[in-house]
């Protein structure tokens, strides 16, 4: 195995402390594993401080559990519990659910329908900030929509009327008011 830096220092890698401690975790469960694979996560663990430090730190912990006094619930606690689920609900949660969620869609359909309508029914008009408006372009001038014909008499009145356009040097170009 090589290190970080490419030398040989004999720990193990990551993945292979994680496959180590999820073996030791069953065979502490008392679970079956394969004895090769055990015999593996248990010289790997005799080899590694990590993994050893892991493993004391398991036993701590199990020590420090049992000499906890065990717990038990008292007689028919769990048929109590299932008993108060049951007269609190009488269908599932799913089937109560359900016909809220219906109308909540029903009314968001019918609410994006009437603005949709609405909207399209009354379409409003678009006009830009002031600010906006006066800089445009000088093609702008020669129509009133964009669905209209070119109309160059008014669009050359417009831009001479246009205080920014007469500052900018109209005049340069021969035009005069």
């Amino acid at each position: 195995m090589s290190g970080p830096h490419g030398r040989d220092d004999g720990l193990p890698r990551d993945g292979e402390r994680a496959e180590a401690l999820r073996l030791l975790s069953l065979l502490r469960d008392g679970r079956a594993v394969e004895p090769r694979d055990a015999a593996a996560a248990r010289e790997l663990a005799g080899r590694d401080p990590e993994l050893r430090a892991t493993l004391e730190a398991w036993d701590r912990q199990a020590a420090l559990l049992a000499a906890e006094p065990p717990l038990a619930a008292s007689a028919g606690f769990t048929d109590r519990v299932l008993q108060s689920a049951r007269e609190q609900r009488t269908a599932p949660v799913e089937v109560l659910v359900l016909p809220l969620v219906m109308r909540l869609a029903a009314a968001a359909a019918l609410l994006l329908a009437v603005t949709l309508g609405w909207s399209l029914a009354r379409p409003g008009v678009l006009r830009a900030d002031p600010d906006i408006q006066r800089q445009r372009h000088a093609v702008d001038h020669f129509r009133a929509t964009p669905f209209a014909a070119d109309d160059l008499q008014a669009g050359l009145r417009a831009r001479l009327a246009d205080p920014a356009f007469v500052e900018r040097g109209a005049g340069a170009f021969g035009v005069m008011r």
